[in-house]
């Protein structure tokens, strides 16, 4: 785990899945826990290394990289949870995650794994946008949906944790296709973001972004690539197609090989993410053939 201190007594502990650490009067509010216990137990180190207990934990989005290590802090320091409604509902009832994945059915096996399924945690308080005090801590709950519906991000002084509202270059080009719940939610939040007025800005993976142009820079990266999503979805419908042809579709496009079933639901997501934001736009319409379900434009 990297740690970088992004400003006196808030640090950003950089991992797989990324972590935040505010430190004030001797009490720690740590932002998200990772993906285990492991990602926790770095956590909690780090913050008994900083001489400081947890005073609670902010939860931004419930994908079991970002809150699976909560169930351990719980059970282990009865540490309460902040968590936006439905995201909080999730963490709760963590078996929503693969349920949605998979169509709303009883997931399969591989769906019930730690990646896409983390134990549950009893969330204490449910948070709202706005201002938000906790113990020595005064923060602002900022909304920033469109990877998961009800992610928000967590303002601390001039430092804004931002969660996976937006994701490095490296993972841009290793994925393709990035994982987004709403697509029109999550343009107009990576067009928000680089407006906003905090100094730095700490995401859910990969480094940190000064305010200007390196935020601006990778927002806009973030959003072309959904764009080009879309338009690769918008692209395969020269005729009529099923859902699973536009995720082979665009995964060839992107020249990925989706070799789980955990791979094909996620990029799957994102499909629907862009036909729905299509179908909004009045640009496409889902229609009922032969007893398939096909997609074709709508004018």
């Amino acid at each position: 785990m990297n740690t970088v201190e992004l400003a006196p007594g808030i640090f950003h502990l950089q991992g797989g899945s990324n972590m935040g650490l505010v430190v004030r009067e001797g009490k720690g509010l740590l932002i998200d826990t990772g993906l285990d216990e492991d990602a926790a137990r770095r956590a909690l180190r780090f913050a008994e290394g900083e001489g400081v207990g947890l005073e609670a934990v902010f939860l931004t989005h419930a994908h079991a990289d970002h809150h699976g290590g909560a169930h351990f802090l719980q059970r282990r320091l009865g540490v309460p949870l902040y968590a936006p409604a439905l995201e909080a509902a999730m963490m709760e009832n963590p078996v929503m995650e693969p349920l949605f994945l998979f169509g709303g059915a009883a997931p399969i096996r591989e769906l019930r794994q730690k990646f896409t399924m983390a134990p549950p945690c009893q969330i204490a308080r449910i948070v709202d946008a706005g201002p938000l005090e906790v113990g020595p801590f005064r923060v602002d709950v900022v909304p920033l949906p469109g990877h998961a519906l009800n992610q928000m991000g967590i303002a601390v002084e001039d430092v804004l944790f931002c969660a996976d509202a937006v994701f490095p270059a490296e993972t841009l080009q290793k994925h393709g296709v990035i994982f987004c719940a709403d697509m029109d939610a999550a343009l107009e939040t990576l067009a928000r973001l680089p407006e906003m007025p905090y100094a730095r800005f700490a995401p859910g993976h990969g480094p940190a972004y000064g305010a200007g142009e390196e935020i601006r820079e990778i927002c806009a990266a973030n959003r072309a690539r959904l764009e080009e999503i879309r338009e690769r979805v918008r692209a395969a419908l020269a005729h009529p197609a099923d859902t699973d042809a536009l995720v082979r579709s665009v995964a060839d496009g992107f020249g990925l090989r989706l070799t789980t079933a955990t791979a094909f639901f996620l990029a799957r997501a994102t499909v629907l993410a862009a036909l729905s934001s299509l179908e909004r736009a009045g640009e496409v319409k889902a229609v009922v053939e032969e007893n398939r379900l096909l997609w074709q434009k709508a004018v």
